[in-house]
């Protein structure tokens, strides 16, 4: 069934199985997709706003969802029928935008298409379908070397800095090693 998947849409698909265990669920629903996404945050890092962080969702779901006892982590949940559609629409955006494969973006678009909880979050949040299918067909067209839109480029440029400046501060110096000469060793 994932084998158009990515091995990052694979992993979203995994995290919200856990994610689902987490909160005692019968079933992976959209909500936990959604948890899985952010989990997952490198492959959508520029197509999800930084005010919607794993934490702030998963606080503002502990107090909407029902919360019961954890389930086991090696029980095998099944989809609910509203996540077997987000699925089922995110294959339809990957043939749309013509991506060989499926990934987390896909998984995204497929979640604004259903009514959910977890659709109302990711509009709260200012993710739009139509503003994030116009962000992925010009990711496109910039990583086919076609027409480069200069906003994209310039929100790209933003985004990249703020990471960067975000990780220098946080990188360990290497440590060094240096190896002895042969004729030290012997001594």
């Amino acid at each position: 069934m994932f084998e158009r998947y990515t091995e990052h849409a694979r992993r979203v698909i995994f995290f919200a199985r856990y994610e689902a265990s987490q909160f005692g669920a019968p079933y992976i629903e959209p909500e936990h997709l959604l948890l899985g996404v952010l989990r997952e945050r490198a492959s959508v890092y520029f197509l999800v706003p930084a005010s919607l962080t794993l934490d702030g969702l998963r606080r503002e779901l502990e107090a909407t969802l029902p919360r019961r006892e954890k389930t086991s982590t090696s029980v095998d949940l099944p989809l609910s029928h509203k996540a077997k559609r987000i699925l089922a629409y995110g294959t339809e955006e990957a043939e749309k935008l013509q991506a060989a494969h499926i990934g987390p973006q896909h998984l995204l678009l497929g979640m604004l298409r259903e009514e959910t909880l977890a659709s109302a979050m990711l509009r709260k949040h200012g993710v739009e379908l139509e503003d994030l299918r116009k962000k992925l067909g010009h990711g496109a067209h910039v990583l086919a070397g076609g027409a480069e839109d200069p906003e994209v480029l310039a929100e790209l440029r933003k985004r990249f800095s703020a990471l960067v400046e975000q990780l220098t501060h946080e990188i360990e110096p290497a440590a060094v090693y240096r190896l002895r000469p042969r004729d030290e060793e012997t001594e």
